[in-house]
Formats: structure tokens, sequence, C-alpha cells
């Protein structure tokens, strides 16, 4: 199983930039490589914004691309994930680049809420008119003579 070091960018939007490095992650796994992305994994256990703990983080990645049999790139590429480049490109590891997808999907609260969402078009005016209608019509179907 090939090792696929996952490189994408994680400051800014972090919840969409997780959700991009996720994407990727779960396409190694359906190609059948063995994907690993430390910003999925050290932020949850490191401080990013003490220098010291940010450091070991970045450290503890470069450790994990040093074993890995090819970098997979996705995204804008920031200065940190140049780094990376560097590194894997200094130790002969071969540089894949992707695009991130189009949409990252975003995890949403299940049950009518989701449901509604995903069957009435539009912003949520759209969806409040639509329901009113829906309301109105089952009322005159439900009680037709009054």
């Amino acid at each position: 199983m090939k090792r696929v070091f996952v490189c994408s960018p994680y400051r800014g939007d972090v919840a969409a930039n997780v959700e991009i490095a996720r994407a990727a992650c779960r396409e190694v796994l359906r190609q059948g490589g063995a994907p690993f992305a430390p910003h999925l994994l050290y932020p949850d256990l490191l401080d990013d914004d003490v220098p010291a703990e940010r450091a070991l983080g970045i450290e503890a990645g470069r450790r994990w691309l040093a074993m890995s049999h090819e970098i997979l790139v996705v995204g804008p590429v920031t200065a940190g994930m140049r780094e990376e480049i560097a590194t894997a490109e200094a130790l002969g590891i071969p540089v894949r680049y992707a695009a991130p997808p189009a949409t990252p999907r975003v995890r949403e609260p299940g049950g009518l809420l989701a449901w509604l969402r995903g069957v009435l078009p539009g912003a949520w005016e759209d969806r409040a008119a639509l329901a009113a209608i829906a309301l109105v019509v089952l009322g005159f179907l439900l009680c037709p003579g009054r």
C-alpha cells in the first residue's frame, strides 16, 4: 500500500480546508493508498498559536513525509505547503498535484430541516414561502368544509 502525504491548506477558512484535506484522504483511500494529513491530527493535539508546539507539529509532519511514497498537493499552495513540497523534492519523493473538490462536503444536521434543504430549492426565504404554501394546501385537503 502506497503511503501518501496529503499537503493542503489549513489556515484561513479552517473548516473548509479541513474538509478539503478529508476529501483528499478519502480519495487516496479509494485509490488503494494510505493517506496521512498532519494538519488533520496535530492541531487537535498541539496549540498552533504556541510557536514551540507549532514547530513540533511541523517537524513531526516532516518525519511522516520522509517515509511517504508520494506527496499529494491539493488546493492553493501556501508558504507552509511550499516547505513541504521542497522537502519532498529534496528527498526525491514524487509530487503529485490535484484540484480540490469543487464543493467541500460540509456536515449538516440531520432530520427534517436537512431534508427540506435538500428538497426545496433556493434561499431560506424561498423555502419558507414554499413551506407556507404547502401548509395552506395541506389545510385545505385536511379540512375541506371549513
